[in-house]
């Protein structure tokens, strides 16, 4: 692995921890700025399109709360990105970079989550592009 390499994924990680104390700390607002305008959720129950994709941080913004508030809209689920043991895998430039790693949901659910990062400069700050849940 190159130094770049390692430098980027130390990078991703530092991201993930701050979404990780975000939503541990019920802010939401902060977090829906760590995604692009144009952020696509894909596998998004609420989809109307074949490629089960919805867009915008708006969305964004509800699936954290909704993941958070449950069903009953009153739960605190505790969303936890495992970054730690995710794979990262470069797109082949410093400004995209795909990580795909388990999540815990708390109490009951583990799944699969990968996000697609990226940023507008080597120096720019990380941002959400695609979210996919399984």
């Amino acid at each position: 692995m190159t130094g770049d390499l390692e430098q980027t994924i130390e990078q991703v990680k530092k991201f993930a921890q701050k979404w990780n104390e975000l939503y541990a700390t019920e802010q939401f607002e902060e977090m829906k700025e760590l995604a692009t305008e144009d952020v696509g959720i894909a596998n998004a129950p609420e989809s109307k399109s074949g490629t089960g994709l919805i867009y915008g941080r708006q969305a964004y913004y509800d699936g954290i709360v909704g993941a958070y508030r449950g069903a009953s809209g009153k739960e605190k689920n505790l969303l936890v990105m495992q970054y730690e043991d995710w794979e990262y895998v470069s797109l082949g430039d410093p400004l995209s970079f795909y990580t795909i790693g388990k999540y815990t949901l708390q109490p009951d659910t583990v799944g699969v989550n990968c996000w697609l990062l990226r940023r507008t400069s080597p120096t720019a700050p990380w941002r959400v592009y695609r979210v996919v849940n399984t």
